[in-house]
């Protein structure tokens, strides 16, 4: 199935001007992996860093022809762990909730290139991303005065998470239980992908069993491929499970 079936007319956008008063926001978080072992993997014979770089080259177009249509009330917050530590690498590239801040419309959605190196502060990257999108929220609602939907995070790695020097650490166990929470209560979705190198009793117990998606091999352009399909609104596990089964 292509992309087409899943959001509709895949159109580069035009000038997009976002709505603010009629339409519910949505929060997506995506969180990548930029550790060392980024820069050491291979796949089709280059750095899996330089890989996804091309591949978030083709995938980050799409993402903006579908803010104009089923991602229109999304707004993206991107951070990268890894080189430089836990960094923001969208909007004013700034930890900021305020408007014209971290968050960027889907329509407007860029990266630069990014780069490997350092550490895994998975569990910094997560805890920023989660206190962003409830900052977020409470912004666009006391300031907008508009409803928000349940945010998502899309967690993309190929590690185990450290401290900041890369010195294995259990503090991935306090978020595994803020995680938890969240999830019965219906507060967020997250959605790890990992690819070869990942740990996946961490894991399992960041996301959950059915959040939880692990390639066999280092295909990035798939793992973007699925978390494009996770960010649309009636999109569940379900879903996402059923397009990871069939190989999408």
């Amino acid at each position: 199935m292509q992309f087409e079936e899943i959001f509709g007319d895949d159109e580069e956008p035009d000038e997009f001007d976002f709505v603010i008063d009629t339409h519910r926001r949505r929060f997506v978080g995506l969180l990548i992996d930029t550790s060392r072992s980024m820069a050491l993997a291979q796949t089709g014979g280059m750095a899996a860093i330089d890989a996804l770089n091309l591949h978030l080259a083709e995938w980050l177009p799409k993402v903006r022809a579908e803010g104009r249509g089923q991602l229109r009330d999304v707004e993206f917050v991107v951070i990268t762990f890894g080189a430089g530590g836990v960094a923001v690498a969208s909007g004013n590239r700034k930890p900021s909730a305020r408007d014209d801040g971290a968050f960027v419309p889907a329509a407007r959605l860029t990266l630069g290139p990014l780069e490997a190196g350092g550490a895994t502060p998975m569990v910094e990257a997560v805890d920023l991303a989660l206190d962003l999108v409830e900052q977020r929220r409470r912004h666009v609602q006391e300031v907008h005065g508009q409803q928000c939907g349940g945010p998502r995070l899309i967690l993309i790695t190929d590690g185990e998470p450290t401290d900041f020097e890369g010195n294995p650490t259990d503090e991935w166990r306090r978020l595994a239980v803020r995680l938890q929470q969240s999830r019965e209560t219906g507060r967020l979705m997250l959605f790890a992908f990992g690819v070869p190198g990942v740990k996946d009793d961490v894991m399992r117990e960041l996301a959950g069993e059915e959040g939880y998606f692990r390639l066999q091999d280092l295909d990035l352009k798939r793992v973007l491929d699925l978390a494009l399909v996770a960010t649309a609104e009636h999109v569940g596990y379900r879903r996402v499970a059923d397009k990871f089964e069939d190989g999408f």
